[in-house]
């Protein structure tokens, strides 16, 4: 699996995940909407930390 596909696996979550959440919006308590934006900001911050490692390993090569 490349990360390219990771990336695109995170996104695809993230997505449903909002889809799901703007779908049935009267369902959702307080609690279910701050785990709904926890969940959301995790996968963001996974994406952030993958593009973030690819880009220091890429630097390091480059270095050398």
């Amino acid at each position: 699996m490349t990360i390219d596909q990771i990336l695109r696996l995170l996104e695809e979550a993230q997505a449903s995940l909002a889809k799901n959440a703007l779908q049935q919006p009267q369902d959702r308590d307080a609690f279910e909407y701050g785990r709904t934006v926890g969940m959301y900001a995790g996968l963001e911050h996974a994406k952030d930390v993958i593009v973030s490692m690819v880009a220091d390993r890429e630097r390091k090569e480059y270095d050398f």
